[in-house]
């Protein structure tokens, strides 16, 4: 059975019986953060033991998971195994487990992206007693969702320019996210002040956020060596293909908006007053060269092709990082006609 993320604790908290749980995906955090979750409301803590199991060791030896699966702890009554690398080959092992069933325990496979035909994956979301809980990358709305947790579980204000900073700033992988949000909690815990946007900066490490201002920059103004560059050392830091891809959007968007100010008659001045957060005095130069450069008709283009590289990345991860550098650096290379002198 397919189950969505807000219905687990529910279900960790109904089941009495033997869990079968298969939790996959590209977001890594996210299926560690659900194993957390698992592992601490599942059993009383003190109540049960953890082991760790590689499904390697089931080609050496077919039975050595179902024997640690139903061997009696002298100190423990539960156990919880949490297994890596169980494969379609191994299925008929899975199959016999789930049938013979013990009393107290929990069987978590972990695994990353599983497609469509893994036969793991349509056997756990197909089997009435089992459970799939897919983790695919934060989206905006998942992430926002986060934000909103993070604030009222925290009783903090933050104004509508901090959660668009960090709507924009976190990845969309879920435990660094989560660590990024947790220096926001320690610095603020036992703090009067009001929470501001430049002190949130400082404390998320705001070098990722000046590289992606540099990247948009020379995407912009077509230099595709220093795009390349500044690409790669995002994405080497950790940083998401899809947190540069939307970066760029986000620029490209804030230009279009701009220039439609600009069609209707205002002078670049009165234009940029809509934007929010507020174009940056350090920023507004080289913002305005880009706003009287590039078209209406290549922002467009441009912004279709990020939307699409967004998608792709999300559905295969593992060509993210190509995927994302190739599409921005074409917009970088389209650029180059508009600042040739």
């Amino acid at each position: 059975m397919v189950i969505k993320e807000y219905q687990l604790e529910k279900i960790i908290k109904d089941n009495t019986q033997f869990l079968n749980i298969l939790i996959y995906g590209p977001n890594e955090g996210l299926v560690k953060d659900q194993i957390i979750k698992i592992t601490k409301n599942y059993f009383s803590q003190g109540e049960y033991e953890e082991v760790s199991f590689n499904g390697k060791d089931l080609d050496d030896d077919p039975g050595s998971l179902e024997a640690i699966i139903r061997s009696v702890s002298m100190f423990f009554k539960n156990k919880i195994v949490i297994a890596d690398g169980i494969k379609d080959k191994h299925l008929s092992i899975i199959e016999e487990i789930v049938l013979k069933a013990p009393r107290q325990g929990a069987l978590i496979i972990r695994e990353g992206n599983l497609s469509k035909s893994s036969k793991i994956r349509k056997f756990f979301e197909e089997h009435k007693t089992c459970l799939s809980l897919p983790c695919y990358e934060d989206d905006s709305r998942s992430i926002m969702k986060n934000i909103e947790e993070f604030t009222r579980k925290n009783k903090f204000e933050l104004n509508h320019d901090i959660k668009n900073y960090l709507l924009q700033s976190l990845s969309n992988d879920r435990m660094i996210s989560k660590r990024e949000l947790e220096k926001i909690e320690i610095f603020y815990k036992n703090s009067n002040s009001k929470i501001k946007l430049e002190e949130i900066k400082i404390l998320l490490n705001d070098s990722s956020s000046q590289n992606l201002n540099k990247m948009n920059e020379h995407v912009m103004f077509g230099n595709t060596s220093k795009s390349s560059k500044v690409i790669n050392k995002l994405l080497s830091e950790g940083t998401s293909p899809i947190s540069l891809v939307r970066s760029l959007i986000n620029y490209l968007l804030r230009v279009q908006q701009t220039k439609i100010e600009m069609k209707k008659g205002n002078n670049f001045d009165s234009s940029i007053k809509i934007l929010k957060p507020p174009v940056f005095w350090k920023d507004k130069d080289n913002f305005q060269k880009h706003c009287f450069k590039w078209p209406l008709r290549s922002i467009e283009a441009s912004l279709n092709r990020l939307l699409e590289t967004e998608v792709t990345c999300k559905l295969n991860s593992k060509l993210a990082n190509i995927n994302c550098e190739k599409s921005i650096l074409l917009i970088a290379n389209n650029g180059r006609q508009y600042f040739k002198n």
